[in-house]
């Protein structure tokens, strides 16, 4: 089902993730957000960030990609709904102006920003539409919002370890996440550029990217979906000590198709959508 499904609980599964996210910033900086800032540079050269500018960087995290943005003499803010994130973002990123806000009711008043990023954001909003139309609201004219997300688990491979191995253990979801949202909507590239039209961005392109990421050993693997993935990984978190053992023993026996001479090479794939405001 997708995103939009009229019977989805759209305040629900933002609670959900907002509870996942304050559980797990801390691992997700250290584990997770590697993964998620090999989409940096092309993300914030598509959003034509540069000194001098007023950035958003939304469902911001740990506050990476603010601190890149920030590093391009951007002036930047970052928002998101953990404020366990938040938190985290400010201590490691003291510099930057960072608060808690749902991406449906952004605090700022329209067209203040001349650069929206989102990395890997948008599969997190229960409502994109929505979302889309808030960034668009604070964009303004003539200036660039770009977003990254994950391309399908067949090529974006951490995702796709982990939901084989939940699949083959018949792992069921976490019963505390809503039913009808489909995180992997917009990794069809048509999808998420017709999202990015329907708000009204013209210009708009999706763009394919891939890469490898090294991990010495199964550990890593282990603690960067566990830490990073929280609604696809809370399906083994919630179970017991031995299940979650066997989980890990079926994804390093699944992972040895990337075996290389240092350890695993983990084929990355995801995409970045963007288009101007008018």
């Amino acid at each position: 089902m997708e995103g939009h499904d009229m019977a989805f609980d759209a305040r629900a599964f933002t609670a959900f993730e907002r509870a996942a996210h304050d559980r797990i910033a801390v691992p997700y900086a250290e584990h997770f957000a590697p993964l998620t800032s090999l989409a940096l540079g092309p993300l914030l050269d598509t959003a034509r960030v540069a000194a001098g500018m007023r950035a958003l960087d939304v469902a911001t995290g740990p506050g990476v990609a603010a601190a890149a943005a920030r590093a391009r003499g951007a002036a930047v803010t970052g928002v998101d709904v953990s404020p366990g994130m938040i938190a985290l973002a400010r201590k490691a990123h003291p510099a930057i102006v960072f608060q808690e806000a749902d991406i449906v009711a952004l605090p700022f008043p329209d067209g203040i920003f001349d650069a929206v990023v989102g990395n890997f954001a948008l599969g997190h909003f229960p409502e994109p539409e929505a979302a889309l139309a808030e960034c668009m609201r604070v964009l303004a004219p003539g200036s660039a919002l770009a977003f990254s997300w994950w391309d399908q688990p067949a090529r974006q491979r951490v995702q796709g370890l982990f939901r084989e191995t939940i699949a083959e253990l018949g792992l069921p979801p976490h019963p505390d996440v809503p039913q009808g949202h489909d995180t992997l909507r917009f990794s069809n590239p048509k999808a998420f550029a017709e999202l990015l039209r329907g708000a009204g961005l013209s210009g708009v392109a999706v763009t394919e990217h891939r890469t490898v990421q090294a991990m010495p050993d199964i550990e890593a693997l282990w603690r960067a979906g566990m830490g990073g993935m929280a609604v696809t990984a809370s399906a083994i978190a919630v179970q017991n000590a031995a299940t979650q053992a066997r989980a890990r023993e079926v994804l390093a026996r699944r992972a040895e198709a990337h075996r290389g001479p240092m350890g695993f090479e983990i084929p990355i794939a995801y995409f970045i959508g963007s288009g101007q405001r008018p």
